[in-house]
C-alpha cells in the first residue's frame, strides 16, 4: 500500500500523494468556500466538485496504486477522517466521521459529508448519496450505493508530486537572523506525535483531537483541486480576483487562528519550543519550525520587522507544486497560496493582534473580535509564485499605516 510517511523537503507523502495536516476548521471554511461558487456557471454545482475530487483520489489509489477495499478504508482512518463500515450490499456508514462530526455549517444545517461520499465512490465504483448526515440531525452518517460509475478522467496530471519539476531540493536556508530555535529538535518533536486516526481494534475513533482541534492528514491534491477550480471559474465570469481569493484566504486565516495558535498554547510547545523562545521574533521561527513538519513545503524566515512587517518564503509549497500539477504555469497568478497568505496573515495577527504569548484562550469570540476585527487587519501580499513560475512562495504581511 505504500504507508510509509516520506516528510522530506517540506512534502510528506502516503500510497504516493502529497498529504498534509489541517484542522476541522480550515476544513469547514474551505468546503464553505467552494460552495459560493454556487451559480456562477448554469452546469457547475459545487457539491457535485467536492465529491468527485475526493472520487478521483480514491480511484487513483484503487486504478493506479493496486489499493484493495480494506486498504482504502484504512488509509481513510489512519488519515484521520473516521471509520466507515459496509452495513449490507448497498450502503456505508460512517460510524465515525471528520467531517459530520467537526466540520460545521455557516447557515442552515445540511448534508455535508462530500469527501466521505465521493472517497466511497472512487472506492466502490458506484455513485454514492449521503443519505442521512449528522448535520441534518442524523444519529449518524448514511451513505447510499447505487448505480456503477466509468472512472473519472484524473485531474491532477502527475501520480507523484515529487516527480513533479516545481519541487526543488537546492534551496538556502533564507534567515533574517539566527534563532534561539533548533528546527531540527522542534520537527522531530511534532513527528514523533501520534498525530494518525487508530481503528476501533486498537481502541481507536478514526479521529485524531491535538491542540484543541480536529486534526486530518489530507490530501493535498484534493485541497488545490476545489479550491482552484472555484477560484478560476470565479475569475472567468468577472468576479474580481481579490474578491474570490479572499474567501480562501480566509479559511487559511482561521486555520492559523485555531491550529497554530492552538500550538502555541499547547503543553507540547510549552516543553519544546518556549524554553528555546528569547524574544517575540523566536516565537516566529519556532512556529515556522512546526509547519515545517506538516507538509506545507520548507517555511524559511525572510524578514521580521516586529509589530511591522513579516516575510516568508515557501519552497516546495504544497499549493505551488499542486497548482502545477493541475495547470501550465501563469505569470497572471501570483497570488495563488491561499493557505499560505492566510496562515501568515495569522501568524502575525497571533504575536501582534491578540499575542498568543499571553495565552488569552482561543474561541470564536476572540476571533471575531480582536483577530478577525478589521481595526489592526494586516494586509498580505503574494510576490512570488511556483504557479507563476518562480522557485518559491514568497508572501509578505504589513501592518495597517
Amino acid at each position: 500500500m505504500g504507508n510509509e510517511i516520506e516528510a522530506d523537503k517540506g512534502l510528506a507523502r502516503l500510497g504516493g500523494l502529497s498529504h498534509v495536516f489541517h484542522c476541522n476548521h480550515y476544513n469547514a471554511h474551505l468546503q464553505m468556500a467552494v460552495q459560493l461558487g454556487e451559480g456562477i456557471e448554469e452546469d457547475f454545482v459545487p457539491d457535485q466538485l467536492l465529491k468527485d475530487a475526493a472520487r478521483a483520489i480514491a480511484e487513483h489509489l484503487r486504478n493506479e496504486c493496486g489499493y484493495s477495499e480494506g486498504q482504502l478504508l484504512e488509509e481513510y482512518t489512519r488519515c484521520g477522517f473516521g471509520i466507515l463500515k459496509r452495513i449490507d450490499d448497498d450502503h456505508y456508514e460512517a460510524v465515525r466521521s471528520h467531517y459530520g462530526e467537526m466540520t460545521y455549517h455557516h447557515g442552515r444545517p445540511q448534508p455535508s459529508c462530500f469527501f466521505d461520499a465521493g472517497f466511497l465512490s472512487g472506492m466502490t465504483g458506484r455513485d454514492v448519496v449521503e443519505v442521512q448526515c449528522r448535520h441534518d440531525d442524523g444519529s449518524t452518517d448514511l451513505f447510499e450505493l447505487r448505480e456503477p460509475v466509468e472512472p473519472l478522467p484524473s485531474p491532477f496530471r502527475h501520480p507523484d508530486p515529487m516527480a513533479d519539476p516545481p519541487a526543488r531540493f537546492d534551496f538556502p536556508e533564507c534567515r533574517v537572523a539566527e534563532s534561539g530555535i533548533d528546527e531540527s529538535a522542534v520537527i522531530a518533536a511534532v513527528s514523533g506525535m501520534d498525530l494518525f486516526g487508530k481503528p476501533e481494534r486498537e481502541g481507536g475513533t478514526g479521529l485524531v483531537e491535538a491542540f484543541g482541534v480536529g486534526l486530518t492528514f489530507h490530501y493535498a491534491d484534493y485541497y488545490n483541486y476545489i479550491s482552484y477550480e472555484v477560484y478560476r471559474r470565479m475569475v472567468a465570469i468577472g468576479v474580481p480576483a481579490d474578491m474570490a481569493r479572499e474567501a480562501f484566504v480566509q479559511a487559511g486565516h482561521v486555520c492559523a487562528f485555531n491550529t497554530l495558535g492552538g500550538i502555541m498554547e499547547s503543553d507540547a510547545w510549552d516543553q519544546v519550543v518556549k524554553p528555546m523562545c528569547r524574544d517575540v521574533s523566536d516565537w516566529v521561527h519556532g512556529i515556522v519550525a512546526v509547519i515545517n513538519a506538516l507538509g506545507w513545503g520548507v517555511w524559511r524566515v525572510e524578514r521580521i520587522e516586529p509589530g511591522k512587517e513579516l516575510a516568508i518564503r515557501v519552497y516546495n509549497s504544497y499549493e505551488g507544486v499542486g497548482f502545477r500539477r493541475l495547470y501550465p504555469a501563469d505569470d497572471r497568478e501570483r497570488q495563488i497560496s491561499f493557505l499560505a497568505m492566510g496562515a501568515v496573515r495569522g501568524i502575525a495577527h497571533l504575536l501582534w493582534k491578540i499575542d498568543i504569548r499571553e495565552r488569552p484562550g482561543l474561541n470564536e469570540a476572540l476571533y471575531m473580535k480582536t483577530f478577525n476585527d478589521p481595526k489592526g487587519y494586516w494586509s498580505v501580499e503574494q510576490t512570488h509564485a511556483i504557479g507563476a513560475g518562480d522557485p518559491y512562495d514568497r508572501i509578505v504581511t504589513r501592518a495597517p499605516g
